[in-house]
């Protein structure tokens, strides 16, 4: 009970003072009652995992969201997803007692983490959205990953929802001997010739021959199969078919259900897929899924929009195949624009920055569209040079290391340019640079209020 009164406090105190309270509560609380997790794990009766590399804070919130319309549930909704983060949920859902407000939990974990917390909860339902390459000085190669997904599934009786178009997720589904679904894209919208990317799971790791692909989606999702044995793409049971604003979820002998996408990007759609399918798994029908849908609301840093004088998009990238997603999503975007890109090397970023040699940064460079990009935070000349072997030209590029300069540059510019800024950077920089635009968004819409006062 002290670790509980702890870190309702330290939640209270950082509340105060206008901060995030996502993290140190619990890692205060945690000190004083090492077993506060497992201890709040007696009081559920189940808990949804969503893991993986990339879309794992989107799909939580997508799927707490449809799964609020039939009960309360805890979730840590900012992405907090190591052990302190989601001890810190279960303070926040939690009276100063330790009554937990409801007895369901969607909870966002960590794959390093996921191993240490998994026989502590009542886990029913994991979904692993994919497994990609992620921070080396963390998880190592992915084989480390895997291992770390699979040690974690053992612990548990849960069944469980992966990603079809991904043979690393399939791989994971082979192996766990228990009930699987899965989810995946329509075959018809996969896509031939696509550029030469970075394909993480590219060898078969039943047999190690190289995959042969029919088609691709990103990365290395899409249409695969070993030529040396009978490892293939399964057939899912549920089907996605994404047309840019809309995704229909196809399941058998259950009429379709047309989904209208409250976030832009084939990888998005792939979490929006995710999270229905977790959901109609959970036991959720079409009603729940179009509610949470509706009032969905975006973490950070996750296609996130700011109406400033030059309206900012902003989005985090940690990895080359999330970066890829990312940079295919902004050069997608017709009209010209200007590319604001912040890395870090600290912990909580990856201290290996390696991986931006590996993301498809040429891809910018063919974009005549942007009229200049700005590199900010402790590797900015690292990324400047990036673009620059990318093939970009230097007299486009502007180095600015201090991430709020960076982004008021890049705003003043556009305004006068009447173009967008599309910002992206690594974890460390995100939570700052979203108080950063809130507080110019917000500065902006009063300026317009004064405006439009005066001249009315």
């Amino acid at each position: 009970m002290l670790g509980i009164w702890i870190g309702k406090l330290v939640t209270w105190l950082l509340r105060m003072r206008g901060m995030d309270a996502t993290s140190f509560p619990g890692k205060m609380a945690l000190k004083v009652s090492p077993r506060l997790i497992a201890w709040f794990g007696k009081r559920l009766e189940r808990v949804i995992v969503v893991t993986g590399t990339n879309g794992k804070t989107t799909t939580t919130s997508l799927l707490a969201a449809m799964m609020q319309h039939e009960e309360p549930v805890i979730t840590n909704h900012k992405g907090a997803n190591l052990v302190q983060g989601i001890a810190t949920a279960f303070l926040q859902h939690a009276s100063w007692t330790g009554r937990l407000r409801a007895k369901t939990a969607v909870l966002e974990v960590d794959e390093a983490t996921f191993p240490l917390i998994a026989d502590s909860l009542p886990i029913v339902l994991i979904i692993v959205t994919n497994v990609f390459r992620d921070q080396l000085d963390r998880y190592g190669e992915l084989d480390v990953t895997v291992e770390k997904l699979f040690t974690a599934i053992r612990k548990t009786d849960a069944c469980l929802v992966l990603n079809a178009d991904d043979p690393i997720c399939r791989n994971l589904g082979l192996r766990a001997s228990r009930k699987t679904f899965y989810y995946g894209m329509s075959r018809d919208t996969a896509r031939t010739g696509l550029r030469r990317q970075m394909r993480d799971g590219q060898f078969c790791m039943n047999c190690g021959h190289e995959l042969t692909y029919d088609a691709f989606w990103y990365g290395q999702l899409g249409l695969y199969r070993c030529p040396s044995c009978d490892f293939s793409r399964p057939h899912p049971e549920f089907i996605g078919v994404y047309r840019g604003k809309s995704l229909t979820l196809r399941e058998q002998e259950v009429p379709d259900i047309e989904l209208t996408m409250p976030v832009q990007g084939l990888y998005n759609a792939y979490n929006v897929l995710a999270a229905a399918s977790g959901a109609r798994v959970a036991g959720l029908w079409a009603g729940p899924i179009h509610e949470g849908l509706a009032d969905y609301n975006p973490p950070d840093g996750r296609m996130q929009t700011f109406d400033t004088a030059a309206p900012v998009t902003l989005n985090l990238v940690k990895n080359p195949t999330g970066c890829d997603s990312v940079i295919q999503a902004i050069t997608s975007e017709p009209g010209q624009k200007l590319v604001v890109i912040g890395i870090n090397d600290l912990a909580a970023d990856g201290r290996d920055v390696s991986w931006l040699w590996d993301a498809d940064f040429e891809l910018f460079a063919e974009d005549e569209g942007i009229v200049s990009f700005i590199t900010s935070g402790f590797r900015a000349e690292d990324m400047a040079l990036r673009l620059k072997y990318a093939g970009v030209d230097t007299s486009r590029i502007r180095i600015v290391e201090d991430m709020d300069e960076a982004v008021a540059t890049a705003i003043e510019s556009a305004k006068h340019q009447h173009v967008p800024v599309f910002a992206i950077c690594t974890y460390t920089l995100l939570h700052k640079t979203v108080h950063n635009l809130t507080a110019k968004a917000r500065d902006n819409e009063r300026a317009n209020a004064e405006y439009r006062a005066s001249v009315s």
